[in-house]
C-alpha cells in the first residue's frame, strides 16, 4: 500500500492539531498515524489515493475547524509502499 510521509511546521504542537488532523483524517476515511516530533513538527504517515491525499494536505493546510493553530509549511517528504494500515490514530 502506498504511504506518504509528510512534515508539518509551524504553531502545529499544544494546540489541538492532532486531534483535529486526526478527525479530518477519519471523516475522509484515510488511514495512518499522526505524531508530534522533537523538533516541534508533526509528523503524518497517510495512506490515501493521490485525489484523496491532496484533499487531505489542504485541510490540514487550513485546520479550519482549529483556529489556535497555524500551518508554516506541510511537505510530502517521501512516498513509500508499506502494510495496510486500519484505522488513523494518535501517537503519544
Amino acid at each position: 500500500m502506498k504511504t506518504s510521509r509528510i512534515v508539518v511546521t509551524g504553531r502545529v504542537q499544544g494546540v489541538g492539531f492532532r486531534y483535529f488532523t486526526e478527525r479530518i483524517a477519519k471523516r475522509m476515511k484515510v488511514t495512518g498515524t499522526v505524531e508530534n516530533k522533537n523538533d516541534g513538527s508533526v509528523e503524518i504517515l497517510v495512506q490515501a489515493d493521490d485525489a484523496t491525499l491532496r484533499a487531505f494536505i489542504e485541510e490540514v493546510k487550513e485546520m479550519p475547524e482549529n483556529p489556535s493553530a497555524h500551518v508554516d509549511n506541510i511537505q510530502v517528504v517521501e512516498t513509500f509502499n508499506s502494510e495496510e494500515m486500519v484505522k488513523f490514530r494518535t501517537v503519544y
